[in-house]
């Protein structure tokens, strides 16, 4: 079993599945497209994750509950996976409109989004007005002898 595997594996003993269904936009012929995605809920926030050969990507990430700390215990927790297993965490960080169940509260802004990833320890280079690539490089283990 590689290193992704692992991670993937021990991601999954650790959070509850949480499907969601997610409306595609545009809405062809007045029929909405609807399809649903597993995401993994650790503490009061969720993650939808690929699992590359080489990265572990965040595709979306959702809190429950705003402004609780649940974003920052699923982040902290996913960086743990990253250093554990020296896997790079990748993505972009992208303000959507969130699906049913709706989170309780004020989601965050771009700016805030920017800089509640940067306050965790990740690089971001800005793409355009709406999103900006994150990235986040595992700590190297420390060797004693």
């Amino acid at each position: 079993m590689n290193f992704i595997q692992q991670a993937k594996q021990e991601w999954e003993a650790n959070t509850t599945p949480y499907p969601k269904k997610h409306i595609v936009r545009p809405v062809v012929k007045n029929i909405p497209l609807i399809i649903p995605e597993l995401f993994g809920q650790f503490d009061k926030a969720i993650a939808l994750l690929n699992w590359n050969e080489d990265c572990i990507e965040i595709r979306k990430l959702e809190t429950l509950q705003p402004r609780q700390g649940g974003a920052s215990r699923l982040i902290r927790y996913l960086k743990c996976l990253s250093d554990k297993y020296q896997i790079p965490l990748w993505g972009h960080a992208r303000l959507y409109e969130p699906d049913e169940p709706f989170p309780n509260g004020p989601l965050l802004t771009k700016t805030e989004l920017c800089i509640f990833y940067i306050k965790h320890g990740f690089q971001l280079r800005e793409i355009d007005d709406d999103a900006s690539e994150i990235k986040y490089i595992p700590n190297l283990p420390s060797h004693t002898n």
